[in-house]
């Protein structure tokens, strides 16, 4: 297939004054075109089929892509190596003018207004570190893999 720019026919909504794209029945979304999207065959369940007429949660494996230095068993991030053999993750910056600050959330670091998520323990405002609660409350995390380490 080839597309608009180099031939692809296409038609627009047949709505009055309409310049968008139709979809299904000569319509755009706008005026009543549905996207359909394949919904899992398990019974029951209205989740977007991923594989194999199922989702995820029904069985679709979807295997992520290795590192390719010998003997890594990392997910691919960039150039078909993982972080720790050289690929270069670019974060998003805030996108508040002049601001460097990683964005948190929304686009915006907490400076420019990225709410974060609180300890739900009352009246401690430190931030969730897993399970809706802070390290001083309960977030339990394993940081080292040595036999007895904590």
């Amino acid at each position: 297939g080839v597309c608009k720019r180099h031939g692809a026919k296409f038609t627009l909504c047949s709505s009055e004054g309409c310049t968008n794209l139709a979809q299904k029945g000569r319509v755009c979304v706008r005026h009543g075109a549905t996207k359909t999207k394949k919904e899992c065959s398990s019974e029951g369940c209205t989740n977007q089929v991923v594989k194999g007429g199922v989702c995820k949660r029904h069985g679709a494996k979807v295997k992520s892509k290795k590192c390719s230095s010998e003997g890594c068993t990392n997910n691919v991030q960039k150039g078909g190596v993982c972080i720790r053999h050289g690929a270069k993750v670019e974060y998003k910056k805030c996108s508040s003018a002049g601001c460097m600050n990683l964005a948190r959330k929304g686009g915006v670091c907490v400076r420019h207004g990225a709410k974060l998520k609180l300890c739900s323990s009352v009246g401690c405002t430190n931030q969730v570190i897993k399970g809706g609660v802070c390290w001083r409350h309960g977030a339990k995390v394993k940081l080292c893999s040595s036999e007895g380490c904590t």
